[in-house]
C-alpha cells in the first residue's frame, strides 16, 4: 500500500510551484502587502471551507493552546513568504531562479530535523545540503 505522506508531500510541491507561478505573474502590478494580504484571505477562505466540510463529516476537530502557538508563527512565517517573495518576484527575481528559496529552505529544514528535533543525520543528508548549497551558488554567480 503507498505511503500517504507521500501523495500529500507531491499535492504540496504542485501547490507550492503553483503558488510561485502566480506570485511571479502578479509581482510588480500590486503592492506586496495587498497581494499577501490576498493571498492570505484567499487561503483563509479555503481552509474554511475544508474545515467546515470536515466538520459536516462528523470528523473531530483537533485543537490545543500549543498547536494554535505554533500556527501563529506559521502565519508569521507566511506572511514573510508572501511579502518578500512578492517583493524579489517584483525586482526581476526569474521564476526558474526561485529555486534559490526552495534551496535555502530545504536546507534549512534538514538541519533543524538534524540540530533541534533529533531526526536521524546521514551522510546521504549532509550530501544533498552540500549539492543544494552548490546549486544555490551557481544560481547565484548566473545572476538569479
Amino acid at each position: 500500500m503507498p505511503d500517504p505522506a507521500f501523495g500529500f508531500a507531491v499535492l504540496v510541491g504542485v501547490s507550492a510551484a503553483t503558488y510561485s507561478t502566480f506570485l511571479k505573474l502578479g509581482s510588480g502590478a500590486i503592492t506586496p502587502a495587498l497581494g499577501a494580504l490576498i493571498v492570505t484571505g484567499a487561503a483563509g477562505v479555503v481552509n474554511l471551507v475544508v474545515l467546515l466540510g470536515m466538520r459536516a463529516q462528523g470528523q473531530p476537530i483537533l485543537f490545543t493552546p500549543r498547536a494554535a502557538a505554533f500556527m501563529v508563527v506559521c502565519g508569521i512565517a507566511a506572511a514573510g513568504i508572501d511579502l518578500f517573495g512578492l517583493l524579489a518576484y517584483g525586482q526581476g527575481l526569474k521564476l526558474s531562479s526561485s529555486l534559490l528559496i526552495t534551496g535555502v529552505s530545504t536546507s534549512l529544514v534538514l538541519l533543524v530535523g538534524f540540530l533541534a528535533l533529533g531526526e536521524p543525520f546521514t551522510w546521504t543528508r549532509l550530501v544533498a545540503i552540500a549539492l543544494i548549497a552548490a546549486g544555490i551558488l551557481l544560481l547565484h554567480a548566473q545572476g538569479i
